[in-house]
């Protein structure tokens, strides 16, 4: 009985010690990995040829997720870039191999993580600054609470690499983001209230 409660005793120290300092590890390499991400976009921006699929009539539209799927399928991102379209902590998402892409069928469910702007406006996002700045892609609402400690990672349209947002500062002027909305309908944020207005599940 002692053992018992020794162990026990130990794996919920672990539990309190170990668990933050991963998760804390994980959100620091979720910037990278976003960062990778937005290589893959600058790439696109510094090819003409994958400018002009942006706009063509079977991509021009698409947005979040769907962006992605067209993105892989039209050869807009290399596929070394599916692995890191899901969260590092996500709860809800897996990884998809290449097949989909080259057998020409759909992107799995729960295989991407992120939004995207829509196709068409995908350069023109990239391109603001200052007090137009706008975040150009973030976590979807299934994985806004991945890092509750840290917040949701955004990446702006200025910014050289993703930070994390917290719910005081989405709260703050000039966003006035309720923060009930923030802690439960992700949805009615992202591709609605500034600054998330220009970014799509």
């Amino acid at each position: 009985m002692v053992v018992i409660g020794i162990l026990g005793l130990l794996v919920g120290i672990l539990a309190v010690a170990v668990i933050p300092k991963l998760t804390e590890a994980k959100n620091k390499l979720e910037v990278k990995q976003v960062g990778d991400l937005m290589a893959g976009f600058q790439n696109l921006a510094a090819d003409d040829a994958k400018k002009k699929k942006l706009r063509t009539p079977d991509v021009k539209d698409t947005k979040g997720e769907k962006f992605y799927e067209m993105a892989f399928k039209k050869k807009l991102f290399e596929d070394s870039l599916v692995s890191k379209i899901v969260s590092l902590n996500s709860k809800t998402d897996a990884k998809a191999d290449k097949e989909w892409i080259d057998s020409g069928g759909e992107m799995p469910p729960n295989s991407c993580s992120y939004t995207a702007p829509v196709a068409s406006k995908v350069l023109t996002v990239m391109s603001m600054k200052g007090t137009n700045r706008t975040i150009f892609l973030t976590f979807n609402s299934r994985n806004w609470g991945n890092y509750p400690d840290a917040g949701v990672i955004v990446q702006w349209s200025d910014g050289d690499t993703a930070e994390y947002m917290m719910k005081e500062d989405a709260a703050a002027d000039p966003y006035n983001i309720d923060g009930e909305t923030w802690d439960s309908n992700a949805s009615e944020i992202i591709g609605e209230k500034k600054p998330f207005d220009n970014t799509f599940e």
